[in-house]
């Protein structure tokens, strides 16, 4: 083992202390063992983890490193990660998701294959009654499919070291994707390689820290399409935009808003974007609770 890891783990954890031994568990199964850990304790309910007797034999593996925060979002959180890991490369997990054994290992191998700063994977969401594999079978993503396909949940990033960039704290929801698409600006890649395996097994939680703020949607759309304006269509941008609408529709409660964003939605994409308009129209609905993901 090196003195500095070859790959950073962030693991932000609040108030989920039941949840979190499946998530370490599969960092400590990775076949990849070149890694550190940092487990950024963010708890304010619960006591801190520094006193909790799991994390006193996770701590005894020298690769594991244990940080106090006081964040108040989720980016406030992986920030302070970021300032304190050392590996080459980074990535994420959350505290009530899963790696796959092979997550590391296969990831890192794509990123030397293709010579990218930042590759993606395929993950598994567990809902309630079935299973949906997002990001499966595919091996890249180009053009305006970056914008409209690519699944930016920080779990599936494996990314070079950004030095000093930051996710942005003024985000509140949305900020895996606008830093995504920064640092693929800040790179000028045109391709984004994909481990086309589920790596990632993804648990949706229900409950108070689900966001229902439409605010940072608006937000990080802006930010998105300012970020490389010539890269991607003007279709694919005004689809993009349909498809955020929407979304800010479903999480204010707006059936009727839905449909008539759906109906334009539709013809925009020739049906291809059915999905993300039957999504938006069971969530304003309440129809069948815990089983959707777009």
């Amino acid at each position: 083992m090196t003195a500095v890891p070859l790959v950073s783990i962030i693991l932000p954890t609040r108030d989920r202390a039941a949840l979190l031994p499946r998530a370490v568990a599969s960092v400590l199964a990775q076949t990849e063992r070149d890694w550190e850990l940092i487990l950024v304790d963010n708890n304010r309910g619960e006591p801190p983890l520094a006193g909790q007797a799991a994390v006193q034999t996770w701590l005894a593996d020298p690769r594991v490193r244990l940080l106090q925060a006081n964040a108040a979002n989720a980016a406030a959180v992986r920030n302070c990660g970021l300032g304190n890991a050392r590996g080459e490369w980074i990535t994420y997990l959350d505290d009530d998701d899963a790696y796959r054994p092979e997550k590391l290992a296969r990831q890192l191998a794509l990123a030397r294959r293709t010579g990218a700063g930042l590759v993606l994977c395929g993950a598994t969401f567990h809902l309630r009654g079935r299973d949906r594999v997002v990001q499966g079978g595919v091996t890249e993503w180009r053009g305006d499919d970056v914008l409209m396909h690519a699944r930016w949940n920080t779990p599936l990033l494996l990314h070079r070291h950004p030095g000093e960039r930051r996710f942005d704290e003024t985000l509140s929801s949305g900020e895996d994707a606008e830093f995504a698409h920064r640092l693929l600006a800040w790179d000028s890649a045109l391709v984004v390689p994909v481990e086309p395996m589920p790596l990632v097994d993804i648990y949706p939680q229900t409950g108070s820290r689900v966001n229902t703020n439409p605010a940072p949607l608006r937000a990080t759309a802006a930010r998105i399409l300012a970020l490389r304006r010539n890269f991607f269509s003007r279709p694919a941008r005004r689809r993009y935009l349909l498809q955020n609408l929407l979304a800010v529709a479903k999480l204010t409660g707006r059936p009727g808003r839905c449909v008539a964003l759906s109906g334009r939605l539709l013809c925009e994409s020739h049906g291809a974007d059915w999905r993300p308009c039957a999504n938006a129209l069971a969530v304003s609905l309440g129809v069948f609770p815990g089983r959707w993901v777009s």
